[in-house]
């Protein structure tokens, strides 16, 4: 799994984001950077200096920002924009952490779910669990990547579904 801390997004989405032309935000992030080397703090952890293909074709300068950099360039901001920004930040960060974490199901082979469902049977038979709860957990990881089972897959036997009415004085 990639690691998480090296998410970045392009600057020009941050311009965009916190509402203000791609030129003047990478005059703000190069004053950052010389500042943070001034005091000798990498301004990689926030920045990292890139380029892109304009609409004309031409290379252009831009920064990828880490998750640490929005943080950074929304200190830098008040009231209403910095709030914005802060909220349309964070979602976007959150939405490519999931897409690392939970990856499509589509891009897993069948092969590789099936090894760990035989993983966990092995594992579920050497603990003597009973079959319906095996059947439940196969029934679970199965869904969770698309594959749906029928409903009465999983039968919970007889005496399982008893219950004692106890009564209390």
């Amino acid at each position: 799994m990639q690691d998480l801390r090296n998410v970045t997004i392009p600057s020009m989405e941050v311009a965009e984001m916190v509402e203000k032309k791609h030129s003047d935000l990478l005059k703000d992030i190069r004053r950052y950077a010389v500042q943070l080397g001034e005091g000798k703090i990498p301004s990689s952890d926030f920045f990292t200096e890139s380029t892109y293909r304009n609409s004309q074709n031409r290379t252009m300068p831009c920064y990828m920002v880490t998750k640490k950099g929005c943080e950074f360039i929304a200190h830098k901001l008040t009231g209403q924009k910095g709030t914005e920004f802060t909220a349309k930040y964070i979602n976007r960060f959150h939405e490519m952490e999931q897409e690392l974490i939970i990856p499509n199901a589509s891009e897993i082979p069948i092969g590789e779910i099936a090894s760990y469902l035989k993983a966990i049977d092995r594992a579920a038979v050497r603990q003597n669990t009973p079959p319906y709860k095996i059947m439940e957990v196969f029934k679970m990881v199965s869904e969770q990547f698309g594959i749906r089972l029928p409903a009465d897959l999983v039968k919970v036997p007889a005496y399982e579904q008893l219950t004692l009415d106890v009564a209390t004085k």
